[in-house]
């Protein structure tokens, strides 16, 4: 819609040039607003042990507000293929961040870092409409220290020269990062606290599958314009996103403190392989069940306006899933409920979500 046709090209060296230093970059150009985007950076691995590492990265380009990390990008051929809504909602992003990251020991490692961020509408979509009649421009800058823990007991890798691959712990995931906002500091907005805690684990039920979760809570200090409050992950496509709420619209839910959670149960076949038929197609069931409960204080609206769409969690939201996975070895499918906020426009309350997931 904003860009029309995009194009991207895009490189990164391999281990032939550096088993230590990895610089990766890319160009964009999208027919319709005739704008280029661009971005860039490099990391380097310090010492393997302990793992210390760098990066370093810069980009301006848009993106989509209230979208999960997991998500396809804008340009995904897939996500634009198979989106429900058109994807109006950008922002022009400039970034430029750095971090140091530490492993103590296998499964706990500390990152520290900068991130400086200007943010403007693009389109017409959404605005930044500031309630202090003096300030007349329409762009969001932020320049916030973070720092992340992260703990997973007895976590095991594969590692090659330079990346590795977690294999996952018997025991939960542990995350908390914390970020603090500087007003005045490289043009910075506003001053501000922003916490978040997650846990994840999965464990065996048997002889009925496994069950795994997601558990997440977030809290913000301090008055803020909505992009900077914890807009609630929406889905807009019709690919599944396990960290996001599916069937949640981007920018439709906001909070300042909240608690969400993620349950999904794979019955590993249990009721299929009873079917001798469908026992050789060797699919499984799964169910699922997201959730999230939150209140946002009114003093945000003081600094800026709310756009039509977006409205704070007055009860809780719920959406849950029936599905099949293993399909084809790589394919699962979900039909998914939306339970609450029904009456919200331009919203699915029942629909269909595929995703692809490499089981051999």
């Amino acid at each position: 819609v904003i860009e029309g046709s995009r194009f991207r090209l895009c490189g990164r060296t391999s281990n032939k040039f550096s088993t230590r230093l990895i610089i990766d970059g890319y160009g964009a150009y999208g027919l319709k607003d005739e704008q280029f985007k661009y971005g860039g950076g490099f990391e380097y691995l310090l010492t393997k042990k302990p793992r210390q590492k760098i990066s370093i990265s810069f980009k301006h380009d848009l993106e989509q507000l209230g979208q999960s990390q997991a998500a396809f990008r804008e340009d995904n051929i897939i996500a634009s293929i198979f989106r429900r809504n058109p994807f109006d909602k950008l922002t022009s992003v400039s970034e430029y961040k750095g971090f140091f990251e530490r492993e103590w020991f296998e499964g706990f490692s500390n990152k520290f870092g900068f991130v400086h961020r200007e943010i403007s509408p693009a389109g017409t979509a959404i605005q930044f409409n500031y309630a202090d009649d003096s300030r007349k421009d329409n762009y969001i800058t932020t320049s916030e220290f973070r720092l992340n823990t992260r703990f997973a007991y007895n976590e095991k890798f594969y590692a090659g020269k330079r990346h590795r691959i977690s294999l996952g712990s018997k025991y939960p995931i542990l995350q908390l990062q914390y970020a603090l906002g500087i007003k005045n500091f490289w043009n910075g907005d506003f001053n501000y606290h922003r916490l978040n805690f997650n846990v994840s684990d999965w464990f065996k039920i048997n002889p009925i599958g496994y069950l795994e979760y997601f558990i997440e809570a977030g809290k913000v200090w301090g008055a803020l314009p909505f992009p900077l409050l914890g807009l609630h992950q929406g889905n807009e496509t019709y690919t599944f996103d396990d960290f996001a709420f599916n069937m949640m619209n981007y920018i439709e839910f906001a909070s300042d403190q909240y608690v969400s959670g993620a349950f999904t149960h794979h019955f590993n076949g249990f009721f299929l392989n009873r079917i001798p038929l469908l026992r050789k197609l060797m699919w499984r069931e799964v169910v699922s069940v997201k959730g999230v409960i939150g209140s946002l204080s009114s003093e945000h609206e003081k600094i800026m306006a709310f756009p039509s769409n977006l409205s704070s969690l007055t009860k809780p939201y719920f959406e849950t899933s029936i599905g099949i996975e293993n399909i084809f070895k790589i394919l699962r499918i979900d039909l998914m409920w939306r339970l609450s906020y029904l009456d919200h426009p331009n919203i699915d309350k029942l629909g269909i979500r595929g995703s692809l997931r490499f089981n051999f």
